[in-house]
């Protein structure tokens, strides 16, 4: 094995904060994803505002006081996943630094696969509730209406930023979901 197979496993058994408590810390992850994905574009969005739209993040199911942290895991890794693939299967704009692009596609990678080893872990020991009212519906209707938005719009560069704008949205609404199931 080597230093940089055993640098994840390393991470986890040292992490001290968020979602130490489920074994999976992904504060810093998403602290870098959401870096990378600010410093992507240089564009401004003052053009763009004509492009708005409410994409209605589905924050009542996902925010409910009734979920366990195995719920909170799989909700991490839906979100991660849906992000991964919206960003690694439309063509995002030229004009989007693509080194970071890739950057946040790695990170993104990187997150859903500790959270797939953390997933298994963690649902061995907490059966996640997940079921009453299927918060991973939402969130995959939440992205099909992200999708459906860049193509309605042609994938141009205006609605990609649009998008970059609501995922900015989706980072901090993970980042706050991590600090609810700290110690």
């Amino acid at each position: 094995m080597t230093f940089w197979s055993l640098l994840p496993v390393a991470l986890v058994l040292l992490c001290s904060s968020t979602f130490c408590s489920l074994g999976c810390d992904l504060t810093q992850g998403l602290q870098e994803d959401f870096s990378l994905l600010n410093q992507m574009s240089t564009f401004s969005l003052v053009p763009c505002l004509k492009d708005r739209t409410s994409f209605n993040l589905p924050k009542e199911a996902l925010e409910d006081n009734k979920l366990q942290r195995g719920d909170a895991i799989i909700i991490f890794h839906e979100m991660l996943q849906q992000m991964f693939t919206l960003f690694s299967q439309n063509a995002a704009p030229v004009a989007w630094d693509q080194t970071q692009l890739m950057q946040l596609l790695m990170g993104l990678d990187q997150q859903i696969e500790q959270l797939e080893r953390c997933l298994t872990q963690d649902v061995e020991q907490d059966e996640p509730s997940l079921g009453r009212e299927n918060p991973l519906m939402a969130l995959k209707n939440y992205f099909q209406g992200i999708s459906q938005y860049l193509q309605g719009k042609g994938y141009s560069h205006c609605a990609w930023e649009v998008t970059r704008v609501e995922i900015r949205r989706c980072f901090l609404f993970l980042s706050k979901l991590s600090r609810k199931f700290r110690d």
